[in-house]
């Protein structure tokens, strides 16, 4: 039998019970290389437990009830605990996301939690819902950490942010690498995103392949990582199929 959905107006309670009883659920993800399959690094994706708020509405809430602080917090005291058993799929680092207008003072906050990582690369992934301005590169350079801007090419994560940002990682959106065997548009967009990244030293992800068709045009591009429900679905961390993931995907490129 199918749940009931849950009212609007229970919603924010969810969330600050949750930051109350510090039940945050992490997830993560693998990027892969796309020229060996080789799981060279994750993406942490934070949770409500048992999955009763999406995470974008999760984290919309979060910010309209003055608490988007305290969440970017507990998901790094939680990174923290559960990082030891990412570290053999990580050489490329731990990608955890971070809204991109959180206070200063809070990223600080963060810095220090996440310095407890124990030698592994933590990557910011800098999710763009507003424009900020701030120096993310001069901010991550100071305290040893890399830079990936989420979501480019769609909202603000555009150009004029890409060249502000100066990032490590460029993260093409699901919306263009979906179906992009289909599409000639698509293709010179990313062909020239990849242009793009190599102008800047910045290695390119792409997000959300789902088709085995979308991930060989890729490497036909030259796109050197990907993730996406082609390899692999996300797994809570404590339920991650590690054997398979420490093995990687050839067999899926």
């Amino acid at each position: 039998m199918q749940a009931e959905p849950i009212p609007n107006n229970m919603k924010p309670m969810l969330l600050f019970n949750m930051l109350y009883n510090d039940s945050l659920e992490l997830a993560a993800q693998p990027i892969v290389n796309l020229r060996t399959g080789k799981v060279e690094a994750v993406e942490v994706l934070s949770r409500a437990p048992g999955g009763v708020l999406l995470p974008d509405e999760m984290y919309r809430l979060a910010r309209q009830y003055g608490v988007l602080e305290q969440l970017t917090l507990l998901s790094c005291r939680k990174l923290t605990e559960k990082i030891e058993r990412l570290k053999p799929i990580t050489p490329k680092g731990v990608f955890l996301n971070i809204e991109a207008d959180v206070s200063r003072h809070t990223l600080e906050q963060a810095a220090h939690i996440l310095s407890a990582a124990n030698g592994i690369r933590i990557v910011l992934e800098v999710t763009e819902h507003v424009p900020t301005g701030f120096s993310w590169r001069k901010f991550a350079d100071a305290r040893g950490y890399y830079i990936a801007m989420d979501d480019f090419g769609k909202g603000n994560a555009n150009m004029v942010e890409l060249i502000e940002m100066k990032p490590h990682f460029i993260k093409v959106c699901m919306e263009i690498v979906g179906d992009l065997h289909r599409s000639g548009t698509k293709a010179i967009i990313v062909e020239n995103f990849k242009k793009v990244g190599e102008s800047m030293d910045s290695h390119v992800i792409a997000e959300g392949i789902e088709r085995l068709e979308d991930m060989q045009k890729l490497r036909e591009l030259g796109i050197e990582y990907g993730q996406g429900f082609h390899f692999s679905r996300p797994y809570l961390i404590d339920e991650i199929p590690s054997e398979e993931w420490e093995k990687g995907f050839a067999n899926k490129i």
